[in-house]
């Protein structure tokens, strides 16, 4: 199954006829550069959910065993810095004051 994953600012295609969870999550972190990303898959009515286990790839693919191409979407998920307080992180380290996540 081809893998269409979506960022804000990018797209990169993923093939694999019977992927992981955590092989997908890999080729995310290491092809778009994206620490923790958190996969949404957003169905022809609109409805979105969350892709959190190999459980969710395999429901989506047995609903699209027609369709040869998946659309997943990346939403960042944000930390608060313990240090500064700054809310909206995104990367390892805070924006604002370069103290590392914990």
């Amino acid at each position: 199954m081809l893998f269409n994953i979506v960022a804000s600012d990018s797209e990169k295609l993923y093939e694999k006829e019977n992927p992981t969870y955590d092989e997908i999550i890999r080729f995310i972190k290491d092809q778009m550069n994206i620490v923790s990303p958190l996969l949404t898959y957003i169905d022809d009515d609109g409805k979105s959910y969350y892709v959190n286990c190999t459980n969710d790839i395999n429901e989506i693919r047995k609903k699209l065993s027609i369709i040869k191409k998946v659309n997943l979407y990346i939403a960042l998920q944000s930390w608060t810095c313990a240090f500064c307080t700054y809310e909206e992180n995104t990367e390892e380290k805070c924006e604002v004051c370069g103290q590392k996540k914990k």
